[in-house]
This record gives C-alpha cells, structure tokens and sequence, in this order.
C-alpha cells in the first residue's frame, strides 16, 4: 500500500506540473511501465480528491454575532445553512437551510472545494457570498424568523 501510495504522489507530483502539450516520450514510458489498473486508476482519484480536502475543506463555518449561530457553507456549491446550538436544550438547537440551490451549473462550472466564500458586513444578519472564481455575489441573510431568512443574487 505504501508503493501505490508513493507511487500515487509521484504521479500527481507530474500531472500538476506538467504543461497543457502533450507528454513527451519519456513522460509516456514512465505511465507505462508503472501499469495502472483501473483499480489504481480510481485509487489515484480518491488520493487526489483526498488531498484537495486537505487543503480546502468542502464545508466551513461561519460566526455570527449571536453567539448562538453560526452559518455553514458548502464551500463547493455556495449553499448556506444556519445552525443554531444551545446549552437550553434541543428545543433550541437546529439546523435549516437558508436556501439549498447550488450556485454552480452541473455543465459550464467546476465543482471546486473553496470557490465559495463568507464575507460579514456590518449588519448582524447579512454576509457576502462570493464565488472566488467568476465574481458573482448574494447577499446572505440569516434569521430566528424563518421568514426573515433568504439567498439574493446581486447583480
């Protein structure tokens, strides 16, 4: 396991920096002769998405001012949740979503763990949800009222 493992960082150590051409010769010959299977193959995915995870956890939280809540993001997706926890008990502790539609296209937008963001302002029950990559915003607004809670596109 260690080989494959070694093996595995090595090859991702190559493709990242490797150029957009095409392999040369050598880059070839090394690929095969390491002689992948398919079960390998699909190892070297789950390594790399693993070790994206490290660097860029997929959720976050996010302080409010109340001390009770916080705000969880899907820093891949841009959906939002406000959680709730309480010391009252479990009347009082609670998870909902803000709003659960992604922000990205299954089609034209790349699923990337960090992309989304938080930014407080210095209203209590707003933040900025930014997409790092193309610069869109949403003004996020938390609430203890459910009515008072939403996900705006800003334009």
């Amino acid at each position: 396991m260690k080989k494959l493992l070694m093996t595995l960082m090595i090859v991702c150590g190559i493709g990242f920096t490797a150029n957009a051409q095409s392999p040369t010769s050598k880059e070839e010959d090394f690929f095969k002769n390491l002689n992948l299977t398919s079960k390998d193959t699909l190892m070297f995915y789950y390594m790399d998405a693993y070790m994206n995870q490290l660097r860029e956890p997929r959720y976050q939280l996010f302080k409010t001012q109340n001390m009770w809540t916080f705000l969880k993001l899907d820093t891949m997706t841009g959906q939002i949740w406000q959680v709730q926890f309480s010391t009252k008990g479990s009347d009082y502790r609670f998870e909902t979503a803000l709003d659960t539609s992604p922000r990205i296209s299954e089609y034209f937008d790349d699923p990337i763990c960090g992309r989304f963001t938080l930014y407080a302002t210095d209203n209590m029950y707003n933040f900025i949800l930014l997409d790092q990559i193309d610069g869109r915003c949403w003004q996020v607004q938390w609430n203890t009222e459910p009515d008072n809670r939403g996900v705006m596109r800003i334009y």
